[in-house]
């Protein structure tokens, strides 16, 4: 950090905000946006299986802590997962659906 400057956490800057957010994200009926499966409410933290709030661009990218078209309602452990990469890697990851390589190419085999 330069000298004479501080840094400022976005999601700390506009805390009250970032609560309503959450208290709103988190109010809501949906499975998980990551593995698609159902979120039981009465689970509570540190429980892998808990309600977290996810933001789909992380902070760490230039997303928003409080605008809730960034946020969405998932499992601890997929939010975990996912860290700060995107929401498809996410999901390819807890499907088990390997990402392709760029440079691979798809092949066709004979049939004979």
């Amino acid at each position: 950090m330069p000298h004479g400057k501080s840094y400022r956490d976005p999601r700390r800057i506009n805390r009250q905000a970032r609560n309503l957010a959450r208290q709103r994200v988190l109010a809501q009926q949906l499975p998980c946006a990551i593995c698609d499966r159902p979120i039981d409410d009465a689970i509570r933290w540190p429980n892998p299986m808990s309600a977290e709030v996810n933001e789909i661009i992380p902070v760490s990218r230039g997303g928003s802590a409080t605008d809730l078209r960034n946020l969405e309602k998932v499992h601890r452990c997929c939010n975990q997962l996912k860290s700060d990469k995107s929401l498809a890697w996410a999901r390819r990851k807890v499907k088990g659906t390997p990402a392709l390589k760029p440079t691979t190419m798809p092949f066709k085999t004979s049939d004979w």
